[in-house]
């Protein structure tokens, strides 16, 4: 689980969540393709695919009241 810096900005815009998580992803990762992001209460569930050749999917989990990442996770 990773606790990201302060972003302390309300999302409520799903292109503001997807910026967020590619932002994140783009630190460690090259490229990043948005597939979803979906509300779940006061979390946003945005989905990404990274790498080029052998992609593989992430889930990154932010906080609709403050912006931060709550957690990134690896979806088989």
């Amino acid at each position: 689980m990773y606790m990201s810096r302060y972003y302390c900005v309300k999302v409520n815009d799903p292109i503001i969540a997807k910026g967020i998580a590619i932002k994140f992803l783009e630190q460690y990762n090259s490229p990043v393709t948005f597939r979803s992001a979906t509300l779940e209460g006061d979390v946003w569930v945005v989905v990404l695919d990274v790498g080029l050749m052998n992609k593989k999917t992430r889930k990154v989990l932010i906080d609709r009241s403050t912006g931060n990442i709550l957690s990134h996770t690896y979806e088989p």
